[in-house]
């Protein structure tokens, strides 16, 4: 049997990890395809301690210090990175551009696509990136749009985390869960490459434990202690209903 092939959409530098760092990990493990593209590397909004702690950095500087980090975190992941030098905020997405996410797509042939959520307005390059990515994943199967690499039916598209803590803003509506509390070290041990935006590993850890929590009530898995939320695009489809939606507050919550 194939395993799924997951690619991931990443608008900046770090996204990737510190929102589906832990799924990464665990479909690098299992042994799946997995292939995260940067299309920036956060060298102009993304890159504040850079721009502040060192006045007269360049641009140029600051791209290479970005995607070294990025190379970093994706080694210790054991994942591979590719970078299309995109700048960043704002981040123009242009057709052409709408035609390389379709040839990535196909490429890689997507089972599983994770990207930005498609509202976040506290960061509007991540809600460009979202729509530019869902159009491509409906464009990738069509014949008529001749490119690069042969048509390939749409992947299942989960948008991660917007920006947080402020995720209601968004929209966000978590559906989907996946426990990393095996992989949780590993990804944190990644964040940290981004030695240029420290504040991320102790953000993240919060929100991992957050939605951990959350997992832990809706599952009755008491071993859950780290998550990764996402919300699923389009309804599944299948011929019985699934089991892991069922509510397990009573057994999950001692003090009720």
């Amino acid at each position: 049997m194939d395993m799924p092939r997951l690619l991931v959409i990443s608008a900046h530098a770090a996204d990737f990890c510190s929102r589906a760092g832990g799924a990464i990990i665990k479909y690098v493990r299992r042994a799946s395809p997995t292939r995260i593209v940067d299309l920036s590397v956060g060298e102009r909004g993304e890159s504040n301690e850079l721009w502040l702690e060192q006045p007269s950095i360049t641009l140029e500087q600051v791209q290479q210090i970005r995607k070294h980090e990025a190379e970093q975190a994706a080694a210790r992941m054991g994942a591979e990175i590719r970078f299309h030098n995109w700048l960043d905020h704002p981040m123009t997405l242009r057709e052409e551009r709408l035609v390389t996410l379709v040839d990535e797509i196909r490429e890689m042939r997507a089972d599983i696509l994770l990207t930005h959520h498609n509202s976040d307005p506290l960061n509007l390059d991540h809600e460009y990136v979202a729509k530019a990515v869902t159009e491509a994943c409906f464009l990738a199967q069509f014949p008529g749009l001749r490119t690069q690499f042969p048509p390939t039916p749409s992947p299942a598209l989960y948008f991660f985390e917007a920006t947080i803590p402020m995720t209601e803003l968004t929209g966000f509506k978590p559906n989907f869960y996946i426990d990393i509390t095996d992989v949780f070290e590993l990804k944190m041990q990644a964040l940290r490459e981004f030695k240029s935006q420290s504040f991320l590993p102790a953000a993240y850890e919060r929100y991992a434990a957050w939605r951990g929590a959350q997992a832990k009530t809706m599952s009755g898995n008491q071993n859950i202690q780290y998550a990764e939320a996402f919300e699923q695009y389009l309804p599944s489809v299948g011929d019985e209903f699934p089991l892991t939606g069922r509510y397990h507050a009573l057994s999950s919550n001692p003090h009720r």
